[in-house]
């Protein structure tokens, strides 16, 4: 399935290659995988030079490079190999937060898995959930395949504008998550709790005035 137009080749791709150009697919360095060589079709026929990348002892890897671009490709296996389990949006956020240390691109195969656009959809928001604590890592750009459908993403994007929506309040903090104030619950309290009694201080303990003892009663004349 190529993408649509040679204009608009997704985030992460620097590259532009006219309409009709194929490129090239070299697998010298190391044989690809089924999948791997999948992706490497798609990208070739959407003009990319693709080759593969050998594996290092010593540091993470992607398992390609298109276009000077590292691909790192994650894939579902087939209904039939998975025992008919449909593939899950934790499952789709836990392959990208994994890719994201190995390549600029990721790519996640799940033609004949079962996998829905929905679910893609939603493992991607669940990785850049994550990934607000976590991180992207090397990852611009998110990239879900599968029967009938064809997404690129960018979690930078996303990231960028969940905290566009998210105001700053008085405080510095969340406007979303004003001040507590005594005597009043907080957000999240159980329903039913009392709320936190409001501690004033004891009645004369306040500054003193010059040349009074606690406890000095007041002569009158």
């Amino acid at each position: 399935m190529a993408a649509s137009g040679s204009e608009q080749p997704g985030p992460g791709w620097a590259c532009r290659h006219p309409p009709g150009h194929v490129g090239s697919f070299d697998e010298s360095a190391r044989r690809a995988s089924h999948s791997e060589l999948a992706v490497a079709n798609l990208l070739t026929a959407e003009g990319h030079d693709v080759r593969t990348v050998a594996e290092a002892r010593s540091r993470r890897t992607p398992d390609l490079a298109a276009c000077g671009v590292t691909v790192e490709v994650k894939a579902f296996g087939t209904l039939e190999q998975r025992a008919g389990a449909i593939p899950r949006a934790r499952q789709v956020a836990n392959k990208l937060l994994v890719a994201r240390g190995q390549g600029t691109v990721a790519v996640v195969w799940g033609q004949g898995s079962g996998l829905s656009e929905a679910t893609a959809r939603a493992g991607f928001d669940l990785f850049c959930h994550r990934a607000q604590e976590k991180g992207t890592g090397r990852l611009r750009s998110a990239r879900v395949v599968g029967d009938g459908f064809d997404i690129a993403l960018s979690p930078a994007e996303r990231l960028q504008a969940t905290q566009r929506l998210v105001p700053q309040g008085r405080e510095g903090g969340p406007a979303g998550k004003p001040l507590s104030r005594p005597g009043v619950p907080k957000q999240g309290d159980k329903p039913g709790t009392a709320p936190r009694p409001v501690i004033q201080p004891p009645r004369g303990s306040g500054p003193r005035p010059p040349g009074r003892r606690p406890g000095a009663a007041r002569l009158s004349m």
